[in-house]
């Protein structure tokens, strides 16, 4: 069967609100399967009141007495139905006191949707795919809605993060789904008729293994974090869910040409002056405008923070090289650039690059760390760490705290390597970025940075970075240093320099062969991305997967 009408439920989406990652997915795959013919439609709550999201009132209906509007809006060939009304008007997306409001609701406000999408102008859905634990509970209501309808869509559910939330019978019934609703489920390769009391105790009352078991097929987002992970998905949720899970990759709509335009659009001028050119910038004035100017001059709103309670706190922390509202000076010199990005979270690894730091410093003393980060609750020792890194390496080290798109994609066109020292990634967008701006990549060799970022130990000069043991700091400042030195040996021919430098013998060996190694890595890593981890190849798996829920629905 040909899918032309998939409706995807999630917490957040671009651009109506972005909290992470999540945020980029529905939306970017959703448009890339309107360019292939399907009518997609993103049904989300609005976390806002009514009207606030650019969005048309279609409806305003009571939700087991709850005043829910139904509003509706396009961006990119996309249909947004949005649901706002009592914790739907929250702008807290995953507060923790409304967070089973929202997801009884949403599921409840989805249940209606499903009888009346023809008042919406909407097609019935073929498929729908549901995201991350918060659509669970939604899953079931649909399970449950149409249980006596005549017919059903395929139903998808997509692990982003697994982090085993707990699901009570409680919150299934709020959702008005009755603990003894009898159903079929497929699971180790038998198709079992169930209650939700059953299905709630066949999933260890884990929200992603409940999404699992009643779903028609569920996905995740690298076959690493699905299958070789120690944490990974079938290891911890069970391998009586293989026959029926299946991935589907994450893109980028990053390009490289893209992120040069941009950044010459909004750079222009000032480049010009710096470097006394009109055009022909090579990478090193990029870096070296970057470092010891545009660093320092961000606009007077940069950089934003979404919680400004939270950078109250941060702030208490600051001191020169940070200027008056986590502003920073330029650096005096240039050298060797490595980047990093990413929330502060003890997922994100970067308290362990924080670690590797001085070691590099040590052995490759020119070289600079721009870390790039987004301050969330939970990781304020983490904040506090890069605060005193940052003072005590004023020399080498600046730490941008929250938002700064001025100098965003020129950090990354100006970069020699991206620090992805992770703990788990189940994807990783950040790699992707890197590598489609020209940077190889010393990633840890967890979930989809291990099949993104391609080893040059093993791959040579068709290799993307270096893989490391996730959570260690040594292994992690040796890989950063041999890439940094390696890729300053390329561009500058210095090989007496910076070869000694460079502990890895295969890279030593790639320098001694071709002098200019280094820009074949940054050719490899851009075409790679460009290639393979594009939206519209992500389409292209995710139809694969819908075709196969339809043909396994029970």
């Amino acid at each position: 069967m040909a899918v032309k009408s998939v409706w995807m439920l999630t917490f957040e989406a671009r651009p109506i609100v972005k909290v992470g990652g999540l945020g980029e997915v529905p939306p970017n795959l959703a448009a890339s399967l309107v360019k292939k013919g399907v009518e997609a439609v993103i049904v989300m709550p609005s976390h806002a009141p009514a009207g606030l999201r650019g969005e048309e009132k279609r409806a305003e209906v009571d939700i087991g007495g709850t005043r829910v509007i139904v509003g509706y809006r396009e961006w990119r060939g996309v249909k947004y139905v949005l649901f706002s009304g009592g914790p739907l008007d929250d702008p807290r997306v995953y507060a923790e006191d409304t967070m089973m409001d929202k997801v009884a609701l949403l599921a409840k406000a989805l249940g209606w949707l499903l009888l009346n999408y023809e008042k919406l102008g909407l097609a019935r859905p073929d498929v729908i795919h549901f995201h991350d634990w918060h659509s669970v509970i939604a899953l079931l209501k649909a399970r449950r809605e149409l249980a006596d309808k005549g017919w059903r869509p395929g139903l998808v559910y997509h692990i982003h993060l697994l982090v085993e939330k707990r699901v009570e019978p409680s919150l299934i019934a709020r959702a008005g789904v009755e603990e003894d609703f009898r159903h079929r489920v497929r699971l180790g390769g038998r198709v079992l008729e169930v209650t939700v009391r059953d299905a709630i105790g066949m999933a260890r009352g884990i929200a992603e293994r409940l999404g699992a078991i009643e779903s028609d097929v569920f996905v995740t987002v690298s076959r690493t974090y699905l299958r070789e992970d120690r944490d990974g998905v079938l290891n911890r949720l069970g391998w009586d869910l293989e026959e029926k899970s299946g991935v589907i990759y994450n893109g980028t709509d990053w390009r490289y040409r893209d992120a040069m335009e941009e950044v010459l659009k909004r750079h222009g001028n000032a480049l010009a002056k710096f470097t006394g050119k009109r055009d022909g910038y090579t990478r090193h004035d990029l870096r070296r405008y970057f470092l010891l100017q545009a660093l320092g001059n961000m606009p007077g709103a940069e950089p934003r923070q979404l919680d400004k309670e939270l950078f109250k706190k941060i702030q208490e922390w600051l001191a020169p090289p940070f200027k008056p509202n986590g502003k920073v000076e330029p650096f005096e010199t240039d050298g060797p650039l490595v980047i990093t990005t990413g929330r502060l979270s003890r997922q994100k690894g970067i308290d362990v690059l924080a670690e590797a730091v001085p070691r590099v410093v040590e052995e490759l003393g020119n070289v600079k760390f721009v870390f790039l980060v987004l301050p969330v609750w939970g990781g304020e020792e983490y904040a506090r760490q890069l605060a005193e890194l940052t003072k005590d390496y004023p020399y080498n080290v600046r730490t941008v705290f929250g938002i700064a798109p001025s100098i965003y994609r020129l950090a990354h066109l100006s970069a020699d390597v991206f620090a992805a020292p992770s703990r788990w990634e189940p994807f990783g967008i950040m790699a992707l970025e890197a590598m489609v701006t020209g940077n190889p990549v010393v990633a840890s060799a967890v979930g989809g940075l291990k099949e993104i970022v391609l080893d040059i130990r093993r791959h040579g000069l068709e290799g993307t970075g270096l893989h490391v043991s996730p959570g260690d700091p040594y292994e992690l400042a040796d890989a950063i240093r041999d890439m940094a030195a390696f890729m300053e040996a390329s561009r500058t021919g210095d090989l007496d320099r910076y070869m000694p430098k460079i502990g890895e013998a295969k890279l030593r060996s790639l320098l001694e062969e071709i002098v200019d190694a280094g820009e074949i890595i940054r050719k490899n890593a851009v075409e790679r991305v460009e290639k393979k981890f594009t939206w519209d190849n992500a389409a292209d798996m995710a139809l694969e997967v819908y075709e196969r829920s339809v043909a396994s629905k029970l």
